[in-house]
């Protein structure tokens, strides 16, 4: 039995997810196409005709996959003619939906260079912006993503290579609609990736019977090493020793987790002299921010609003649970021979602490207040 033959005899879900994807999708195609095209005059029904033409398309394909399968059933209907244009339909608009999203990353339409992004402060980007940020840095990576997508899509084509291009594009569609999902980039946006890749999907499981016997065939010829009971070990070792680790990882992480975060410096004192709240303008060692993070890493910032890396001060901290304190280490002055500073923690509270410590022969006091 092949798979057109699995497919033609399946239930009437199966013959509606097909329609439905073939059908909504090539209309969602046309629409992302045409649009973009149309007069500004037309902006305000524009997207008015694209949801009446995305409902009705909806309304046809259930229609359809009714009629049909009630056809099917009285032995009127030629279901494998029907599957094979569907499916024909099914790739084609993935293939040009997806050509189109390629060539846009090579000639720098998509990604392309935001200045108002690149001048924007990255706590403040919205989920597209920071994604369009990443993607945008590095136009060698579009290049790769857009050879991708194209090359899978050349391959959709072709009957021969459906699969192949299906195995090239999965992978990529499902990344790009956790980024749609997660990142928010807009509901056309993950409603057209989702469409994309559940048309793969669908494509991926006509030909379900066929995988299974590829695998099934082409099992691994060499020969085991051991005995059963010396591959379970090998097996269950090689599942709890990285959980294991990184339980333990966590475990010292979380021992110092209660500092982690951003502290304001309201006030600072140098061998009993106050720091004035603008001299952090002049004095580097003024600092006004202090950034607790993990992994040991802490940052001494003198600016008030904003991180600079250039007159900041970058120390590795180890933490004494029992003993309430940091050691600090600064690299400063000898990277080869970094000075160890221990940093006495007085009256921690949650968003707030006081410190004392020597860096350099000053002595130093600060109150810290967490930046919520």
């Amino acid at each position: 039995m092949n798979s057109t033959e699995v497919i033609s005899s399946t239930k009437w879900f199966s013959k509606f997810a097909l329609s439905f994807l073939a059908i909504v999708g090539s209309i969602n195609t046309s629409l992302f196409i045409i649009m973009p095209l149309l007069p500004s005059k037309l902006s305000q029904i524009i997207l008015p005709i694209g949801f009446l033409s995305l409902g009705l398309s909806i309304l046809f394909s259930i229609g359809f996959s009714i009629y049909w399968h009630i056809k099917e059933k009285r032995g009127t209907f030629n279901s494998i003619k029907c599957i094979t244009w569907l499916s024909a339909l099914l790739r084609y608009w993935i293939a040009f939906l997806l050509l189109d999203f390629g060539f846009q990353k090579i000639f720098e339409v998509n990604f392309n260079y935001s200045y108002h992004i690149n001048d924007t402060l990255t706590n403040a980007l919205t989920g597209q912006e920071l994604t369009w940020k990443y993607y945008g840095y590095s136009y060698g990576l579009a290049v790769i993503l857009a050879f991708f997508q194209i090359i899978g899509s050349v391959l959709l084509l072709f009957k021969r290579t459906i699969l192949l291009g299906i195995a090239i594009l999965l992978p990529v569609m499902l990344n790009i609609v956790l980024i749609n999902i997660f990142y928010n980039i807009g509901p056309i946006t993950l409603f057209t990736s989702i469409l994309i890749t559940l048309g793969l999907v669908n494509l991926f499981l006509q030909h379900k019977v066929n995988i299974i016997a590829l695998f099934n065939q082409y099992r691994i010829s060499l020969p085991s090493i051991g005995n059963n009971f010396s591959r379970t070990i090998a097996r269950v070792l090689c599942i709890l020793i990285p959980l294991l680790f990184v339980i333990y990882y966590n475990y010292d992480v979380n021992s110092s987790k209660k500092y982690f975060g951003k502290w304001k410096v309201t006030s600072m004192t140098r061998n009993g002299n106050t720091i004035n709240e603008n001299d952090w303008l002049q004095d580097a060692l003024a600092w006004k921010t202090i950034y607790i993070e993990e992994r040991g890493k802490m940052f001494y910032c003198p600016n008030p609003y904003m991180y600079v890396d250039s007159t900041s001060i970058f120390m590795k901290y180890f933490h004494d649970e029992n003993e309430q304190n940091f050691k600090v280490i600064s690299y400063e002055k000898d990277r080869n021979k970094p000075d160890t500073i221990p940093v006495e923690i007085d009256n921690f509270k949650d968003n707030s602490m006081q410190w004392k410590m020597i860096l350099y022969k000053d002595t130093i006091q600060m109150e810290l207040k967490r930046d919520l």
